[in-house]
């Protein structure tokens, strides 16, 4: 039976020979067995309560999909999900593979397991986010650290903290300056200009200053450093399929406060000027009174210095570096502001004309092509030295078996046939799972009909590109997000300062939608579809 083992542990906090010893010990099991391990998945560091984070499952079940092996191995069904409904899931997609699933205690894992330890592993993920919270709430009651460090302190096991006074210096010159008028951006600028790590010893960014005035945050917002804790902001909320952890803000009404005098790092009354100050400028930022057109390209135009995103800058359609904007030119020299219209226009432009000319089209072919080559001559020098080996204790054994047979056998002829055939045996099973994981070259060619069909969508949204904003119909949001799903990003660089100079923008898309597998020669199947990127640049001109 060909089996594969999968392994994980949940932390980084946890010893990373975690994943060898589960994987060292179902080997074990497995060889007692007389399996034969074809493969192995694993996943380090990422919790079990999700799935779409975690590569080593997911490679798992494409796996068993293509019938690479007839059973997976893991040391407990927990291993693989902590989660009843995901753990279901797993088990039925292995079950709709033909694929069975064993662990230690148990060869073959049914509903009733799935069902038992499912429901075990939730109500322990349950118990143990009710202890968290109530050893935070103990915590918080205290005044002691309740979660990730905070600029300003260092917390000590069992929650004590005290005060950086090099980053309370900083925090005191940034309420200062607030107070005395400067905006987050100047100060942000300065701190940059004169290379002052921010809190996670990057760059500092007017967010970080200003905060979020819903979710309390932000430098400006936290009322530790004028000595009040403030709890039972909010819930983190785990996402099923992601694993990321984004907060739910409860109520102001709900928040616990603690004093914590000893903690504060500004006084009083520059605290109440912050506050004022925050107060009086609630809802008048000038972008709240532009109704912006929603960007057809939103979140995919990064600047070619500094890697950040464009983002809208006043009211005339233009667009600037988040980076410059939100960190002055310590975080990015490109001050330049460019014509939304004009950067659409030139991108739709290029998407028409020159991601579907043919030339770029038999490039990138070819381009894959050679690349699938390339792979397939280095994975054809990996099982060399293997097949080698494999052949010659094939030999090695017919020579034993022939003087055995002609009665030439010495006294030590048994344990030297023995030996060999361990060692071809393991031998044999490295080149089948080495075999099993070389994939076979696709053969490529243009999708008939599916470049004209994208051609007329962006055709379409050259006309209508004017009239859409985030209030259109669905039929204009659709067509959106059709040409969009040919974009993965769009590196804008200017080539100087100077208004109207040249722009560089190059468009990073992914040609392979376009592409269909060439028929298999037995005309059973298709080979896969290959899925990646190319790009492309429309002219370079003055925006």
């Amino acid at each position: 039976m060909r089996v594969a083992l999968y392994a994980r542990y949940s932390s980084e906090r946890q010893n990373e020979r975690s994943i060898a010893d589960q994987l060292d010990v179902c080997r074990r099991h497995a060889e007692a067995r007389g399996w034969t391990v074809v493969m192995t998945f694993e996943d380090a560091a990422i919790s079990g309560s999700a799935m779409a984070n975690r590569p080593g499952v997911l490679n798992l079940l494409a796996a068993a999909e293509a019938s690479l092996f007839d059973q997976v191995l893991v040391e407990d069904e927990d291993r693989l999900s902590r989660s009843l409904e995901h753990l279901a899931h797993i088990v039925g997609r292995l079950d709709d593979a033909g694929v069975g699933l064993a662990t230690l205690t148990t060869d073959q894992v049914e509903e009733m397991h799935v069902a038992f330890k499912g429901l075990q592993a939730s109500q322990y993920l349950k118990a143990l986010s009710q202890k968290t919270r109530r050893g935070m709430t103990s915590n918080a009651e205290k005044g002691l650290a309740t979660g990730s460090r905070l600029y300003g302190y260092r917390s000590a096991p069992g929650g004590d903290m005290t005060i950086v006074e090099a980053e309370a210096e900083v925090i005191r010159r940034i309420f200062a300056g607030y107070a005395g008028g400067l905006t987050s951006r100047d100060i942000a600028g300065q701190l940059n200009a004169e290379a002052v790590p921010g809190p996670r010893g990057g760059i500092w960014n007017a967010s970080t200053i200003q905060g979020n005035a819903a979710r309390a945050n932000g430098i400006l917002r936290t009322e530790i450093y004028a000595g009040v804790k403030v709890w039972n902001r909010c819930d983190m909320i785990k996402d099923r399929q992601t694993g990321r952890r984004t907060p739910r803000m409860k109520p102001e009404t709900e928040w616990k406060r603690t004093p914590v005098p000893h903690l504060a790092i500004i006084d009083a009354d520059t605290w109440a000027a912050v506050r004022d100050r925050l107060a009086a400028g609630k809802g008048r930022h000038p972008v709240t009174f532009v109704k912006r057109r929603n960007g057809v390209f939103s979140g995919l135009l990064k600047c070619g210095e500094c890697g950040r995103t464009y983002t809208a800058y006043g009211s005339a359609g233009r667009l600037i570096c988040a980076g410059h904007r939100e960190g002055g030119d310590a975080a990015c020299g490109n001050r330049r502001t460019l014509s939304r219209a004009a950067i659409e226009a030139r991108i739709l432009d290029g998407l028409e004309t020159r991601l579907l000319a043919p030339e770029a089209v038999a490039a990138y072919v070819r381009a894959y092509h050679r690349h699938w080559a390339d792979q397939a001559a280095a994975e054809a020098r990996q099982l060399a030295p293997l097949e080698r080996r494999v052949a010659e204790l094939d030999r090695a054994i017919g020579r034993i078996v022939d003087a055995i047979a002609s009665g030439a056998a010495g006294k030590h002829i048994a344990a030297k046939l023995t030996a060999l055939e361990a060692e071809h045996d393991e031998a044999a099973a490295r080149l089948a799972e080495a075999r099993a994981n070389t994939a076979p070259a696709p053969a490529v060619t243009l999708h008939p009909g599916a470049a004209g069909r994208y051609a007329d969508q962006v055709r379409q949204l050259q006309q209508r590109l004017g009239a859409i904003n985030k209030d259109s119909p669905a039929a204009d949001r659709d067509l959106v997000e059709a040409v969009r799903a040919m974009v993965s990003r769009i590196v804008i660089t200017p080539e100087s300062e100077a208004r109207g100079a040249a722009v560089s923008v190059v468009i990073e898309g992914d040609l392979a939608r376009f592409l269909t597998p060439a028929p298999d020669p037995s005309g059973d199947q298709c080979l896969p579809m290959l899925v990646a990127g190319g790009g492309i640049e429309p002219p370079t001109c003055g925006l």
